[in-house]
C-alpha cells in the first residue's frame, strides 16, 4: 500500500460535521464535510457535488461540467480537481491538481483533513466514493478508502 506521500502531514482542520443531501432534489447529490456546524457561514469546509443521473449529458461535457465538483469556503468552484483521495482512521487526504488549488484558493496541494470521532467513517467513505467516481474517467481521483 502506497502511503508514503502523507506520513509526516499535520492536518489543517477537523471535520465535526457529515452531511449528505440531495442539494437540488433528485439532480445533484452534496457531500458536505466541515470543521463545525455552522462551517458554511463561518468555517472550513469543502462540499462534493454530483449530478444523479448515471452519466453527463452532452451539454455538461461541452461545458466541461461533466465530473465531480469541489465548492470551499473560499467561494472556489472546480469540477474534477482531485488527484488522489486517501481515507485512514482519523485522517481524509485530498490531493488536488495545481488548477483546483487555484481556484479553490488553496493553501498546498495536499490537504489533510483529521476526522472527529463522531464522524461516520462508513457514510463518509460509501457517499465520497459514489460523487467521486462521477463522469469524466479523466478526471476521477485515484481512490484509497479502505
Amino acid at each position: 500500500m502506497e502511503l508514503g506521500w502523507m506520513t509526516s502531514i499535520s492536518p489543517f482542520w477537523e471535520i465535526v460535521t457529515l452531511t449528505v443531501r440531495e442539494e437540488v432534489p433528485g439532480v445533484t447529490l452534496s457531500v458536505f464535510i466541515g470543521d463545525g456546524d455552522d462551517a458554511a457561514e463561518n468555517g472550513y469546509y469543502f462540499d462534493f457535488h454530483r449530478f444523479l443521473e448515471e452519466q453527463p449529458d452532452e451539454q455538461n461535457v461541452r461545458n466541461g461540467t461533466d465530473s465531480y465538483c469541489v465548492t470551499n469556503e473560499s467561494g472556489g468552484v472546480h469540477y474534477g480537481g482531485l488527484k488522489r483521495v486517501s481515507l485512514l482512521p482519523g485522517l481524509l487526504t485530498l490531493s488536488f491538481g495545481d488548477e483546483a488549488v487555484e481556484a479553490l484558493g488553496l493553501p498546498s496541494n495536499v490537504i489533510p483533513l483529521e476526522i472527529a470521532p463522531e464522524v461516520d467513517l462508513l457514510e463518509l467513505r460509501s457517499e465520497l466514493q459514489r460523487v467521486l467516481t462521477y463522469g469524466n474517467p479523466q478526471k476521477l481521483p485515484r481512490l484509497n478508502l479502505e
